[in-house]
């Protein structure tokens, strides 16, 4: 987790390939198809993150919907993405919705996002 004055930014440790990112955010606002993908996204860490032994304490996410994804470099590979979801970033047993932007690598299964 990285704190600026402005956002506080979490970890993905892992998500969706590139074509269900993209098959989400076509269908963001369709009643007839919805595309159920997931974020697992780090909260904190038991010990430093580069660490073997390194365990990582989740934000939960759910019912995310993917608004606008952006080419962030020529890979074709990484985006930046817009959306929102429900999330326990501020109270860990209620989901409370929220908007969220990411930096996020189809290839490696990682980025960051921040929650607001």
């Amino acid at each position: 987790m990285n704190t600026t004055a402005e956002k506080t930014l979490y970890d993905i440790i892992d998500g969706p390939n590139r074509d269900m990112l993209f098959d989400a955010c076509k269908y963001a606002y369709s009643n007839l198809a919805k595309v159920d993908i997931r974020f697992a996204v780090a909260k904190a860490y038991t010990a430093p993150k580069d660490s073997q032994k390194a365990l990582f304490i989740p934000i939960r996410t759910k019912d995310v919907v993917i608004t606008q994804i952006q080419h962030e470099d020529g890979s074709g590979e990484s985006f930046n993405l817009v959306g929102f979801c429900k999330t326990d970033v501020e109270r860990e047993l209620e989901f409370k919705p929220c908007n969220f932007e990411a930096y996020y690598n189809t290839k490696t299964r990682n980025g960051k996002i921040s929650f607001f």
